[in-house]
């Protein structure tokens, strides 16, 4: 995924301190770390030495938290004479010994304890050299957890655009099972008043403010529904609306189109909906787009790969210390129609999970470019006082296999981007034409149901 833990801003004022001086730590009017962040700085040591894929050794922890903790001092303007700290077959000795060192540097350089625990905790997950195991503050955390599973928004459930031939906001996606869809909206309405306010150029941004407000109030929408003349004014009551990380549409010859921009909590849930639709659609085929998606939750990769593939394998897992776990699908396969699927550089993580089932289980042909080749696992852990630290613990293989770490997953079909691309629009878009044209030739070559 992309990366959310940039510390350009962390520890960037001096303070007043003066640069080059060497403040020695005082140990006996240090304050005690507070208990949550101290409680961090165990959990963090703990997981790093015990659960990372690849053995790590205690006192190569201990020596990253006190250049770390030098570091961060220096920062703000002071430098500071840091002991050398020593790993024992004690944990808790080993912890008291960084505890010291995090508050006597803090005072030293009149930061905050947990400022400084931050920055030790930082230098110890830095220190395994793995650019996907990070540690998080509290407003990483959040953002962290905001791009997987966003929060609710209140509002009537669709997305919107210009409409480029009448300037007018029109809906490009209705959200299932969300007021918009209740009220009847469908994806090409125009809508031509919202509360009475032409939407003839507004923006999308202005538009959208029209639209929401608190959940329980009352918008009035004059619709001029996809080839129809007319106009119909539609009254729709807000409600509390999870944003979508699964966007779907029938496209032409009845071939279903499903974009997975996220694997989060709710993704499996938003998935099932849209097959649903487009079963009771008449769907003969299905497009899985799986391109700039940068993965997300494991567990909802393969519970999504489960409904294409039955009884077969999805993931070979490698922990260190753990025998070898495949993973294999239920016999609860919910598609039994052809499918490719979508790829690009950006097709990461727990989505090439997926794509990779797909492809080497013969269910999906993979159409695009060679995939990011991220083959890790992470393991997210919150800490006690809200920041989080996210470890690799696991490397895996495809059900052939292959391992695809730094190496990413060759598509079946080879095409580039075009320019000026529009994922989901077949005029626009090269890489759904051709996974298209392929579909299209095997509903042709498929047995007439009788």
């Amino acid at each position: 995924m992309q990366s959310f833990f940039s510390r350009s801003a962390r520890l960037a004022s001096a303070l007043g301190l003066v640069a080059g001086l060497l403040l020695p730590l005082t140990a006996s009017a240090a304050p005690p770390l507070p208990g949550p962040v101290a409680l961090d700085v165990r959990e963090s040591y703990r997981l790093l030495s015990s659960t990372y894929y690849k053995e790590v050794a205690g006192q190569s922890l201990l020596d990253a938290a006190r250049t770390a903790l030098i570091d961060a001092a220096h920062k703000h303007g002071a430098r500071v004479d840091i002991p050398a700290l020593q790993a024992q077959d004690d944990t808790e000795a080993s912890m008291a010994q960084l505890d010291q060192a995090i508050v006597s540097v803090a005072q030293a350089a009149h930061g905050t304890p947990t400022e400084y625990a931050y920055a030790a905790i930082d230098g110890m997950a830095k220190s395994v050299k793995d650019r996907w195991t990070a540690f998080l503050d509290p407003q990483e955390f959040k953002a962290f957890n905001e791009a997987l599973d966003p929060q609710k928004i209140s509002g009537i459930g669709v997305l919107i655009e210009q409409d480029p031939a009448t300037k007018l906001v029109r809906a490009s996606y209705v959200v299932p099972g969300t007021p918009a869809d209740k009220a009847g909206i469908l994806p090409g309405d125009n809508f031509v008043t919202i509360d009475g306010a032409s939407t003839k150029g507004l923006t999308q941004e202005n538009a959208s403010k029209l639209l929401r407000g608190k959940a329980g109030t009352v918008v009035h929408i004059a619709i001029a529904h996809t080839g129809s003349t007319p106009t119909e004014t539609v009254a729709i009551t807000r409600s509390e609306i999870q944003p979508p990380t699964v966007i779907y549409k029938m496209l032409a010859g009845h071939i279903g189109y499903v974009y997975v921009l996220a694997f989060g909590r709710a993704t499996p849930t938003e998935f099932d909906a849209a097959l649903s639709r487009l079963k009771a659609g008449g769907a003969r085929a299905l497009v899985l787009d799986l391109r700039n998606d940068g993965g997300g939750y494991v567990d909802s990769a393969l519970e999504i790969s489960s409904t294409m593939i039955a009884n077969k394998p999805l993931v070979t897992v490698e922990q260190r210390g753990v025998a070898n776990q495949t993973i294999d699908a239920q016999d609860d396969t919910r598609i039994d129609v052809p499918v490719s699927v979508l790829v690009n550089g950006y097709t990461a993580s727990a989505s090439e999970i997926t794509a990779g089932a797909l492809q080497d289980d013969g269910i999906g042909v993979l159409v695009g470019t060679k995939t990011f080749g991220k083959g890790v696992m992470q393991t997210l852990t919150p800490l006690p006082d809200g920041s989080a630290i996210k470890i690799t613990t696991a490397h895996y293989l495809t059900p052939n296999g292959k391992d695809i770490n730094l190496r990413g997953i060759k598509p079946d079909v080879s095409i580039g981007e075009n320019r000026g691309a529009r994922f989901g629009e077949a005029k626009d878009d090269a890489q759904l034409r051709a996974a298209l044209d392929l579909l299209q030739k095997k509903i042709a070559d498929a047995p007439t149901k009788p």
